[in-house]
């Protein structure tokens, strides 16, 4: 099995339930997009063309606080992990928390076995 990439980070992000762009985050585009491959979140409505194609840059610092914010409480995450019978995540996601890397990655894994962005209704 191979690594997944902040691309497919960021897919996989926008395809679970209760996400939303929110001001701040950066985005990026394939290639084949017109226009600009990245840029931030000025407002809370995303164009068209980003709602279709675009996926947020999960290693951002910025991207990070907005998926946190998302994810709702750490902790209310963490035991929805344990009960679910996912304590590595649990243990990952409270790893990245303290030592302030890989929080985008380990906020989008936990949501993944979560099954939604929790705390993503505004």
């Amino acid at each position: 099995m191979t690594e997944r990439t902040a691309e497919d980070w960021g897919r996989l992000a926008v395809s679970l339930p209760g996400w939303r762009w929110m001001p701040g985050m950066r985005w990026c585009m394939p290639s084949s997009a017109p226009g600009p491959m990245r840029g931030r979140m000025v407002g809370d409505s995303p164009s068209a063309l980003l709602l279709l194609k675009g996926w947020p840059d999960p290693d951002d610092p910025a991207t990070a606080g907005c998926l946190l914010a998302l994810l709702g409480p750490v902790g209310a995450a963490q035991q929805i992990l344990v009960a679910g019978g996912y304590g590595d995540g649990a243990n990952l996601l409270h790893a990245a928390v303290l030592c302030g890397k890989n929080i985008g990655r380990a906020c989008i894994a936990a949501a993944e076995a979560i099954g939604e962005w929790s705390g993503g209704e505004a």
